[in-house]
């Protein structure tokens, strides 16, 4: 047998096995893809049946549910305002004290007298007082 029939006769056998294999690839592939969209189409007709919980709207209030949510309000509104005016209240009284003790500090510095020192002491132990609260 020649080189050229035997290289042709093996070239052949080649392209008819890759013929082969890949038809029988392509029919392995389309039954797995076919066994696997079932097994996906079975679970899914299968599963679990999702129920949605009723949605109710609360009833609208009563008269005295009304009225105990303005009195509420109106004591909050209260509260509010009582703990503002204490708010200024304190920061006014820091204030004064804090002039006080800076007016007694510098007093203090110029005269250098035991009353000023004793004023100066009282004036700024009421403004630490006053800062701790």
């Amino acid at each position: 047998m020649s080189w050229f029939k035997m290289f042709s006769a093996v070239l052949v056998a080649n392209i008819v096995s890759w013929v082969i294999v890949t038809i029988i690839g392509w029919l392995v592939f389309f039954v797995f893809m076919d066994a696997l969209g079932d097994e996906f189409e079975r679970r899914m007709s299968s599963g679990p049946k999702i129920e949605f919980p009723q949605i109710t709207t609360p009833p609208p209030p009563t008269p005295q549910e009304i009225q105990a949510r303005k009195e509420r309000e109106r004591q909050l509104a209260a509260d509010r305002k009582r703990q503002e005016r204490e708010r200024q209240q304190k920061q006014a009284a820091i204030a004064g004290a804090r002039e006080n003790c800076n007016f007694w500090r510098t007093q203090y510095q110029k005269d250098n007298d035991p009353k000023s020192r004793a004023y100066r002491d009282m004036a700024c132990t009421r403004l630490q007082s006053y800062l701790r609260q």
